[in-house]
């Protein structure tokens, strides 16, 4: 199995064979052909990618520490930028997908060509990618006897996005707490960026939606605060590196 390095240095070189863009997308298109995809019964909810403008849905699975994804998509292109984000991280293992960076997005000028709903929507495909690989590295560093549930509520979440930023809730650092016990009850305290956020419910609406999409869940708590306010400092690095912050 080639690194992630490896596998986006192959990709530059492909891309650069093609001159014009429309060559690009044709190419986008191949791959999404040959993607390896999501079973009909996993098409539900929660498998889809929020923050996109077309309908993605993803799933993961792991095998020997490495993580394996299936994914389908209801538009051509979505379906072939998914498909390129697959073979660069399809069998690495979490900790290789979380430290890997996405330089190859730009080099091989995608992001530049994508239209803006598009280029957020492949921004939330990373970051759901990331969150699934953030789950399993916290998984595997679980206390043994620990329920799992709390994982999985930390997947749902990533993809929960903020109104004004693109990086998933999570990762912007906007959850305070998360307590989730065996009987299925979980009970999450979280802020927003700004406190006069006129979509507030909205964003709590879809957090409670997300949460009780997850197995196991069986009632869910949303307690709003904003005292201690939300800084900067609350974001992961990862979402620090997104947005051009490191």
């Amino acid at each position: 199995m080639n690194t992630i390095q490896e596998i986006q240095a192959d990709i530059v070189e492909e891309f650069a064979v093609f001159t014009d863009w429309m060559d690009k997308y044709e190419y986008l298109i191949e791959l999404g052909k040959n993607m390896p995809l999501i079973d009909e019964k996993d098409k539900t909810d929660d498998h889809l990618i929020r923050g996109c403008q077309s309908r993605v849905w993803l799933s993961c699975r792991q095998e020997e520490g490495k993580l394996f994804f299936a994914a389908d998509s209801d538009a051509i292109i979505t379906k072939g930028i998914i498909s390129l984000l697959l073979k660069v991280y399809n069998g690495q293992t979490p900790e290789a997908i979380l430290a890997a960076d996405e330089a190859f997005i730009e080099k091989i000028g995608l992001r530049e060509n994508l239209s803006p709903t598009r280029a957020n929507g492949l921004v939330s495909m990373i970051q759901t990618i990331k969150g699934y690989a953030a789950a399993a590295v916290d998984q595997a560093a679980r206390p043994a006897g620990k329920n799992d549930l709390e994982s999985d509520v930390i997947v749902a979440l990533r993809q929960v996005y903020d109104p004004e930023i693109p990086v998933n809730i999570y990762d912007l650092g906007l959850i305070y707490d998360i307590q989730a016990d065996a009987d299925g009850q979980v009970f999450i305290r979280m802020t927003l960026t700004a406190p006069n956020c006129p979509i507030a419910d909205d964003v709590v609406a879809q957090v409670r939606e997300a949460v009780a999409d997850v197995p196991g869940v069986k009632d869910v708590q949303v307690d709003l605060v904003f005292e201690p306010e939300w800084t900067t400092d609350r974001m992961s690095e990862e979402a620090k590196l997104e947005l051009g912050m490191l």
